[in-house]
C-alpha cells in the first residue's frame, strides 16, 4: 500500500477525505487568489490585515524540500452555544469552519504526520487558500454562494493544509468545478438577508456579506437590518437554505454553556485576559479569541432578536 494510499485509509477513520498536489502550482495558486482579491470592494486595510496577513505564499523558499501540498476536509457541524441572561436561556450558534480548530487540525496532522514520518518523510506547517486549494485539487465544488462543498459534507466541513517532502506523481490538480445544481437554483440567493450573492456574477459582492461586517469591531452600517443576524460570527443564511446540505443542516452540537456571571463579562467586553481562566480556557477552545472582541456586540444583537 502506497502512502497516499496509507493516509487516504487512516482519514477515513475519522470521517475525513484528502486530495495531494504538487507544490508546484503554488505560483499558480498565488496568482489566482490575488487576482480575486482585486474585485473586492471592501476595506484594503482589512484585507491585507485579516486576509494577506494569514496567507504565505513564500513556503517553497522557507522549505525547499517541499515537494507535495496536501489538502484535507473533516466533517465540521455547526455548534450551539448556550448563554445565561437575564433569567432567560439564549441558543445561539457558530457556524462550521469557526470552532474546535486546534483539536481537529491538531489531530489531522498527527494523523498524517506519524505515517508520513515512518517513511522517512517530513511534513510542514503553511498558510495557503484553503478553499481555492480544495476546488483546484479535485477536493471540493464552489457553490454560488462562493463557499466551498465537499462530497458527503456538503459546507459543512473543516479544511486542513498542510505540505510534504513526499514525492507525489498523481497530481489531482484541475479546473475550477462549480456545482451543477447552482445554475438553476436561486436558494442562496433569495434568501441572502443583505443581497450579497446576485445572478450577475459568479463571485458574491463582499462589501455586502454579512460576514464581512460582524468580523469587522466597527459599528453595523445602517443599512443591514438586525434581524439579519443569526451567528455569533459568520452567516448561516445562504448554507442553512442550500439544498446540498439537506441531509446535514440538522446536525447540531450542543458544546458549551456560560453561566450568567460568563455572559456578562463577555458582554461587558472584560478584557480577556482580566477574564477568570475557566471561561478563558472556553473561549480558546472554541476558537473564539481571534474574534473575543466581536462577542460583546455580536451576541447582544443576536439576543436583542431573540426578545423581539
Amino acid at each position: 500500500m502506497d502512502i497516499y494510499t496509507q493516509i487516504k485509509a487512516k482519514l477515513k477513520d475519522s470521517g475525513a477525505v484528502c486530495r495531494i498536489v504538487s507544490a508546484s502550482h503554488i505560483p499558480e495558486l498565488e496568482s489566482e487568489y490575488n487576482l480575486s482579491l482585486t474585485s473586492l470592494q471592501i476595506d484594503k486595510q482589512f484585507v491585507k490585515k485579516n486576509i494577506l496577513n494569514y496567507i504565505d505564499f513564500s513556503v517553497t523558499k522557507k522549505y525547499p524540500t517541499i515537494k507535495s501540498i496536501i489538502i484535507i476536509a473533516t466533517p465540521s457541524p455547526e455548534i450551539e452555544l448556550i448563554f445565561n441572561h437575564d433569567e432567560k436561556i439564549y441558543c445561539l450558534n457558530i457556524p462550521p469552519h469557526y470552532s474546535d480548530r486546534l483539536k481537529v487540525t491538531g489531530n489531522i496532522i498527527n494523523i498524517t504526520s506519524q505515517i508520513l514520518n515512518a517513511s522517512g518523510y517530513q511534513t510542514f506547517s503553511v498558510v495557503l487558500p484553503k478553499k481555492l486549494l480544495a476546488v483546484r485539487s479535485g477536493l471540493a465544488k464552489y457553490g454560488k454562494n462562493n463557499i466551498s462543498y465537499i462530497s458527503g459534507m456538503g459546507s459543512y466541513h473543516r479544511l486542513t493544509v498542510f505540505a510534504s517532502d513526499l514525492p507525489f506523481d498523481h497530481d489531482s490538480w484541475q479546473e475550477l468545478q462549480i456545482l451543477e445544481r447552482c445554475s438553476k437554483c436561486k436558494a442562496c440567493q433569495n434568501n441572502c438577508p443583505t443581497g450579497a450573492i446576485s445572478a450577475a456574477q459568479f463571485l458574491i459582492k463582499a462589501e455586502r456579506c454579512l460576514t464581512y461586517y460582524n468580523e469587522r469591531l466597527e459599528p453595523f452600517p445602517n443599512w443591514i437590518d438586525p434581524k439579519s443576524h443569526n451567528s455569533i460570527i459568520g452567516c448561516m443564511k445562504c448554507q442553512n437554505i442550500c439544498p446540498e446540505n439537506k441531509k446535514y443542516k440538522s446536525v447540531m452540537i450542543n458544546k458549551e454553556n456560560f453561566s450568567k456571571t460568563d455572559t456578562n463579562l463577555i458582554l461587558k467586553g472584560i478584557p480577556f485576559e482580566e477574564l477568570p481562566e475557566k471561561l478563558q480556557l472556553k473561549i480558546n477552545n472554541l476558537s473564539l479569541l481571534r474574534y473575543y472582541k466581536h462577542l460583546p456586540r455580536n451576541i447582544k444583537m443576536l439576543i436583542e432578536n431573540k426578545l423581539n
